[in-house]
């Protein structure tokens, strides 16, 4: 197998992880990597607390939407239901009750009819 040619315009790993600055080089001699700069500590750690605290808010906002949007859904369904179910209820009462009540006025009317057909005997 024969090796490529080493392309110059590929950088190292080490170019790519301590930068360009840290890694002198030539194409005769191997890379040499120089100690990167220490970085100041509030740049080195980050804050963790921070990132929780983001983090923690943002996936409560997003979940709350979505719960907001379930009970909507939910409770909409619910009381679609409950509405139905009320009306077939009342639906079935007033229809015993408009029955009762039309009988009664048929046979007041009935009653009246033939008492004006058949007057009393005196």
């Amino acid at each position: 197998m024969s090796q490529q040619p080493f392309d110059q315009g590929i950088p190292l790993l080490t170019e790519v992880l301590l930068g360009p600055e840290v890694v002198t080089a030539s194409p005769a001699q191997p890379a040499v990597v120089e100690e990167a700069p220490a970085l100041p500590p509030a740049a080195a750690q980050p804050d963790w607390d921070a990132i929780e605290q983001r983090l923690t808010q943002r996936i409560l906002h997003q979940v709350q939407g979505k719960i907001d949007h379930l009970l909507e859904e939910r409770i909409a369904h619910v009381l679609q239901t409950a509405l139905q179910n009320a009306l077939i209820g009342m639906r079935g009462a007033l229809r015993e009750d408009l029955q009762q009540s039309l009988e009664q006025i048929v046979a007041h009317a009935v009653s009246h009819e033939l008492g004006h057909l058949h007057p009393p005997a005196q």
